[in-house]
């Protein structure tokens, strides 16, 4: 029988300044559930995830979510789920707002090891090459720039 699981809000890891996550571990191993803020021009390269669904539902203020070649602002109560193997990024793209609030949801659980690992790896410096290569060990493969460089603000 399934057990119920209750996770409190001291638990979890940091392993960006900006993200708490309840990993695998503390829900059982279906998903990782992270709570966190995007900065402005903060976001991640366009990518595609080989297993995970991404899923980001918006706390405080507006998201700008990029899907293949769309892009959408989540505000507020929006969310957005991305399946595997299609290309996304996401980003804080007003410099006039605070830090964006919102949770991802990542199915099946697994992304906190990458995120582990890139912590302990820009302990040691900000190697490109290197980052790529975790990024693929872990199911992620970058195909495309940041939302700042794609619109001009970075």
């Amino acid at each position: 029988m399934a057990e119920a699981r209750i996770v409190r809000r001291s638990e979890g890891d940091v392993y960006d300044p900006h993200w708490l996550f309840k990993h695998g571990s503390l829900t059982g191993g279906k998903f990782d559930f992270m709570v966190g803020t995007v900065e402005f021009l903060s976001g991640p390269p366009l990518h595609v995830h080989r297993e995970q669904d991404d899923t980001f539902f918006v706390l405080e203020g507006v998201l700008t979510v990029q899907v293949g070649d769309e892009t959408f602002d989540l505000g507020p109560g929006d969310f957005a789920t991305v399946p595997p193997g299609v290309p996304h990024t996401f980003d804080n793209i007003d410099k006039d707002q605070p830090p964006v609030k919102a949770c991802n949801l990542m199915t099946p659980s697994g992304m906190d090891a990458q995120f582990r690992d890139m912590s302990l790896l820009t302990k040691q410096g900000d190697d490109p090459v290197k980052l790529a290569q975790l990024r693929e060990k872990h199911g992620i493969t970058s195909v495309g720039p940041t939302l700042g460089v794609k619109l001009g603000l970075a």
